[in-house]
């Protein structure tokens, strides 16, 4: 019987903690009139926390973080950025 290697081993490892890393965000694409996904638009995740990132196709970020009923931009950090747009939910 032979036991896999040790780089196999933590590959599979490494593999497991990307899909846990992923399975705690939602990612929302934008779709045609079809259902078909546009990958060539901007793309969001949704964090538990109630941040949404913005990836647009290139791989630029845009974060936002929800408080209430409104939608502040936030830097990098998490610090939200008053002073930017913001957008309010009905």
């Amino acid at each position: 019987m032979k036991f896999p290697s040790k780089l196999t081993f933590k590959a599979s490892i490494f593999g497991l903690i990307t899909i846990c890393a992923h399975a705690e965000e939602k990612r929302i694409y934008q779709t045609d009139s079809l259902g078909n996904i546009q990958y060539n638009k901007p793309s969001f995740a949704v964090q538990k926390d109630g941040r949404i990132i913005q990836t647009d196709p290139i791989g630029n970020k845009q974060q936002y973080q929800i408080k209430g009923d409104k939608t502040y931009p936030v830097d990098s950090l998490g610090n939200i950025q008053y002073h930017k747009p913001q957008f309010k939910s009905k």
